[in-house]
């Protein structure tokens, strides 16, 4: 192994990963399995929470929120979340972190979790980077998803050389894309020895996006 830019341990011996796209929530399971590096899940209320965020994004209004919380303290939430917001958006996104959050809470066994909610106007991550986390759920509300490249797709030498911004992607392989409104649950760096974490970037996209992100947070 060595290491990557981030820490990170980088295996050599890498499995051909995939990435799960369904409509169930059972389909989240499928994230414990070694050739799975990201689980993508469209939900019912899809078309609700599309409309909603296009009328804040809209609106011209800016959230740049982070806070700590139990899985289900929707108080937290409450007091987290703006006054001016629209009644409507402000439940959607109660819901919303109640039930990704619950929903990650079972998968991984965390008590407690980090919710991120931010208007981008500009790429806040514009390079290809791996995350020195256990794993994320990021849900692209309004604008374009966030990008990947596959495991076996990476080239590594470009990736961990600060100094060259080329694209780390091996010839003839694609950057792919998280779909906007799924809920998306991708490994990090951390998750275990045998991965190398998902590699990713914001999109170079013009139009704002808005996103919300669920990290898990263990005891010490």
């Amino acid at each position: 192994m060595i290491l990557s830019q981030h820490g990170n341990k980088v295996n050599k011996r890498l499995l051909i990963m995939n990435a799960v796209i369904g409509d169930q929530l059972s389909c989240f399971s499928d994230i414990h399995l070694d050739d799975v590096e990201l689980v993508s899940v469209k939900r019912q209320k899809f078309d609700t929470i599309k409309d909603l965020s296009i009328n804040f994004i809209k609106s011209r209004e800016v959230l740049k929120l982070q806070w700590d919380q139990d899985l289900d303290d929707s108080w937290a939430i409450q007091a987290n979340l703006p006054n001016s917001l629209d009644t409507s958006f402000r439940a959607m996104l109660v819901d919303l972190i109640l039930e990704s959050g619950e929903t990650l809470g079972s998968l991984v066994g965390c008590k407690k979790i980090g919710v991120r909610i931010a208007t981008l106007r500009s790429p806040m991550c514009p390079l290809f980077h791996v995350d020195n986390i256990r794993c994320r759920m990021l849900i692209t509300l309004c604008g374009e998803g966030t990008q990947w490249i596959s495991n076996q797709d990476v080239d590594w030498e470009i990736l961990l050389n600060r100094n060259n911004k080329d694209i780390p992607i091996k010839e003839n392989a694609d950057i792919k894309q998280m779909i906007t409104g799924h809920w998306s649950l991708l490994k990090g760096g951390a998750w275990n020895d045998n991965f190398n974490g998902i590699v990713h970037r914001s999109p170079h996209d013009e139009k704002d996006r808005l996103i919300l992100s669920i990290d898990p947070i263990f005891d010490l």
